[in-house]
C-alpha cells in the first residue's frame, strides 16, 4: 500500500492537522478498500512529526478533493493570523502586541465571509485567496506525492502570504479610523459633561438633510447653531452644511434630543446613540405639521 507522508518541523502544527483530518475523514465515512488511514508519528529527538496517509490511490477524485479542502482549511486556520502578524511586524514595523492583535481582528472582520461590518472593497475575496492555497496543495494529494509542509509554506504559499499585505493595509486604515472615531466620541462626551444646556430639548428631522427645531416649533438657523459651535467639536468641516449635526448638537447640549430618522440602522444614528446615550428619544413619526404656519423659520 502506497503511503503519502507530510513532514512537519513543528509537531504541534502536525498534530493539529492530524486531529482535524482524522475527525473529518471519520465523518466522511466509508470503510473498505477505499478507506484512507491516517497515522501520526512524533520524533522525540528533534520535535518533528509526520502525518501519514495510506490508501489514497484507491480513493475517488471527489474524496481526494475533500482531503485537499480539509488541509486547506487547517492551513488557513493555522497560518492566517500568524501571517498577518508577520506582515505587521516585518513590513509595517508594528511592535505593540495589543495593537497588532486589534489590527488582526479588524482584518478578520473585513476579509472573512459573513463577518463584514460594512462594505469594503478588497482587491480579492477570501474565497479567491483560499482557492490559491487549495491549488498549491492539490497536486500532492491528487498524485500521491509526499512533501514537507514547511517547504510548502516557505515557497509555494509565499505568494498567498504576500497577498495579505493588501488586506493588512486596509485593516490598518480601518483600525486608525476606528481609533479616531472612538476619540471623537469620547471628546464629545467630555464636552457634554462640562457644557451647560443652551436648549432644554431639540427636535431633529433627519431626512434629506438635517433640520433642528426647538420646543416652540421654531427652526434653528445655521447662524444660531454655528455661533454656539465649539472649536473642539468642529470635526465635520468636510461635510456639506446640511449634513453637519454632531458638533452643533454637542454644542447645544440639550437634555433631550427627539430624533426622527428614515433609517435608524445608519452609522450617523449609532454615533448619536454612542455620544448622547439616554438623551436620544427616537420618534416613529414627526410631531410637527409642516403645513402649519405656526412653525416659524421655514
Amino acid at each position: 500500500m502506497l503511503l503519502l507522508t507530510i513532514d512537519f518541523q513543528d509537531s504541534h502544527i502536525g498534530e493539529s492537522f492530524y486531529e482535524q483530518l482524522r475527525h473529518s475523514l471519520s465523518i466522511l465515512g466509508g470503510k473498505g478498500k477505499s478507506e484512507t488511514i491516517v497515522d501520526y508519528q512524533y520524533n522525540r529527538k528533534n520535535g518533528t512529526a509526520a502525518l501519514i496517509l495510506s490508501g489514497l490511490q484507491d480513493l475517488h477524485l471527489d474524496k481526494k478533493h475533500h482531503i485537499i479542502a480539509i488541509l486547506t482549511n487547517v492551513t488557513v486556520a493555522t497560518y492566517f493570523s500568524k501571517w498577518l502578524e508577520e506582515c505587521l511586524r516585518e513590513s509595517f514595523y508594528y511592535e505593540d502586541k495589543e495593537e497588532i492583535q486589534s489590527i488582526v481582528e479588524t482584518a478578520k472582520l473585513i476579509f472573512f465571509p459573513g463577518l463584514e461590518t460594512k462594505m469594503i472593497l478588497l482587491p480579492f475575496t477570501f474565497y479567491q485567496w483560499q482557492q490559491e492555497i487549495y491549488k498549491q496543495i492539490s497536486p500532492f494529494i491528487e498524485e500521491d506525492i509526499s512533501f514537507s509542509f514547511d517547504s510548502l509554506i516557505a515557497f509555494r504559499l509565499l505568494n498567498a502570504k504576500e497577498k495579505l499585505l493588501d488586506v493588512v493595509e486596509i485593516a490598518i486604515d480601518e483600525y486608525k479610523m476606528e481609533l479616531e472615531y472612538q476619540s471623537m466620541v469620547q471628546r464629545c462626551r467630555d464636552v457634554l459633561k462640562e457644557q451647560k444646556s443652551k436648549v432644554e430639548a431639540v427636535y431633529v428631522h433627519l431626512k434629506d438633510g438635517v433640520e433642528f427645531y426647538d420646543e416652540e416649533k421654531k427652526k434653528l438657523s445655521l447662524q444660531q447653531i454655528y455661533k454656539w459651535l465649539h472649536a473642539e467639536t468642529a470635526f465635520e468641516k468636510s461635510l456639506p452644511y446640511q449634513e453637519r449635526m454632531i458638533g452643533p448638537l454637542v454644542s447645544m447640549a440639550p437634555n433631550k434630543i427627539y430624533l426622527f430618522a428614515q433609517d435608524i440602522e445608519d452609522d450617523l444614528y449609532h454615533t448619536l446613540r454612542n455620544i448622547f446615550e439616554e438623551r436620544i428619544v427616537l420618534m416613529n413619526r414627526w410631531p410637527f405639521d409642516f403645513s402649519d404656519k405656526k412653525i416659524r423659520g421655514l
